[in-house]
């Protein structure tokens, strides 16, 4: 018997792919040597009390079953699986017997499962020798079973990490901080398998924590904007988290299957990432817990710098003195309002808008009114736009506004409005006889496709009949149609 055991322990410290290749050559290792008409390997699931069925080698096929058996406190089962029965024997309805998967440690043992040896075309028991040898076969597979499970968890614990790094640093990379999280929290999602991945970051400035994006388990990226909550103690218990408070009761009774991950900088909380099961109800593994809590404070990192570089590149796309886009992110998105306007046949409207006898104001008043001037009347202009139109400070006092699906009509109306509202606003100036000065624009009109059907033919449209209301009066807006009518 002893040869017997040795042969065996030798074919199952062979390498296997899988633990269910390990348990498929041990069972029928265990059918050549003890005549039975099927055995069955079940694995236990501890917290549940059920025992599962891996494999069942049934003549010469090793097939997956599902066989599951529900362990009652006390049964002869549950004494078996607890250690305190060596074996568990049935006559009827034909001769069955269970042995116990378990893995003895120096410390401690740790219950696996079972072994089921199963005579259907015999009412032959079991002779001791069978008993003993089944029980050395248990032993080993046991052993086995525990090194592979070991083995492949931390396998799988490397690659996450591995996982986890990548991504931390693509992220710090990524070129806008939307694209990173989608990244991190599909990453997050897709190498640990839970349920849902949220972010919620924190808005000082509005003194909110906001809801960022959403990651379920198909991969799928949901927005969580509309989610906003004040950050002030016992409003919510993701902000409390977040300050700083402990769980409270509810996050204490879903402990197993949810971890609220606060992200922090130096100190500094960023947001919050919350990982959860509680669709599927499987408890998140104690080393996944440890490992992303170990990278939280990387995830929290890259967040910082990628916000951190989104607000360098705002600055760069941004003019600081009128808050309105500058002239490289304005062309950008006139070349895609064109493309639009193209495809979906919509018409395009642009406006060509500057500040009359502006250099008199700058040489009689000085840059600085100069500057509060510009200021004011783009001021006007974000606030009398729509949602959808889309102004610039092409330069000096020049303004350019694209007004997409705007018709002729649409685009003088809006044009003439600009023009009547700015005439209306007054600057005090200390200095000035009558203590404030009135401002007046002017404005010329081209449309696409009435007037061009390409950026630079409908820019040159619009500073042409800017132009023709400069030469004609100024404080005034024109189509070009309307200038060459009257030329």
């Amino acid at each position: 018997m002893k040869e017997l055991l040795y042969h065996f322990h030798k074919e199952l410290n062979r390498p296997y792919d899988s633990l269910e290749d390990l348990s498929a050559r041990a069972l029928s290792l265990m059918a050549e040597h003890i005549r039975v008409d099927a055995v069955s390997s079940f694995l236990l699931n501890p917290q549940e009390l059920i025992l599962t069925m891996q494999l069942i080698l049934a003549g010469d096929q090793c097939l997956e079953m599902d066989e599951e058996i529900h362990l009652m406190e006390g049964s002869p089962l549950w004494q078996l699986t607890e250690g305190r029965k060596k074996f568990l024997l049935y006559h009827s309805p034909h001769p069955i017997l269970y042995v116990p998967l378990r893995w003895t440690g120096q410390n401690h043992t740790q219950a696996l499962g079972v072994l089921r040896l199963e005579r259907h075309t015999s009412s032959r028991a079991f002779t001791h020798r069978e008993k003993t040898l089944a029980q050395g076969f248990a032993e080993e597979l046991a052993q086995n079973l525990h090194q592979a499970g070991t083995d492949r968890k931390n396998r799988d614990q490397l690659e996450r990490v591995s996982t986890l790094t990548d991504l931390t640093e693509i992220f710090a990379t990524s070129l806008r901080v939307e694209d990173g999280l989608k990244l991190i929290l599909q990453g997050i999602q897709q190498h640990f398998s839970f349920d849902r991945v949220r972010l919620y970051l924190v808005d000082r400035q509005a003194q909110k924590l906001k809801g960022e994006l959403s990651a379920d388990m198909r991969g799928q990226i949901k927005s969580l904007s509309h989610e906003e909550i004040p950050m002030q103690p016992g409003v919510h218990r993701f902000v409390d988290l977040v300050l700083g408070s402990g769980p409270d009761p509810l996050m204490e009774r879903y402990k197993d299957t949810v971890l609220y991950l606060p992200l922090k900088v130096q100190g500094q909380s960023m947001g919050l990432l919350i990982v959860d099961n509680l669709l599927s109800q499987q408890s998140i593994a104690q080393e996944d817990v440890g490992l992303l809590r170990s990278f939280a404070g990387q995830i929290a990192l890259a967040v910082d710098n990628a916000r951190l570089f989104d607000e360098v590149q705002d600055l760069s796309l941004y003019d600081t003195l009128t808050q309105l886009p500058l002239r490289r992110y304005f062309l950008q998105r006139f070349q895609e309002e064109i493309y639009r306007s193209e495809r979906f046949n919509q018409p395009l409207a642009l406006l060509w808008m500057d500040i009359d006898y502006f250099k008199q104001i700058n040489d009689t008043y000085g840059h600085q009114l100069g500057d509060q001037v510009i200021k004011e009347v783009a001021r006007i202009i974000l606030r009398s736009l729509r949602k959808i139109d889309f102004p610039c400070r092409y330069g000096g006092d020049e303004i350019l506004i694209l007004l997409p699906q705007s018709k002729e009509e649409d685009a003088k109306a809006i044009g003439s409005r600009l023009v009547q509202e700015v005439r209306e606003m007054r600057l005090p100036v200390k200095f000035s006889k009558n203590q404030a000065i009135q401002v007046t624009v002017s404005l010329g009109i081209a449309t696409c496709p009435g007037d061009a059907r390409s950026l630079e033919e409908l820019m040159q449209k619009a500073d042409e009949a800017l132009y023709w209301v400069k030469s004609h009066g100024k404080d005034g807006a024109a189509l070009y149609r309307e200038t060459v009518q009257k030329a």
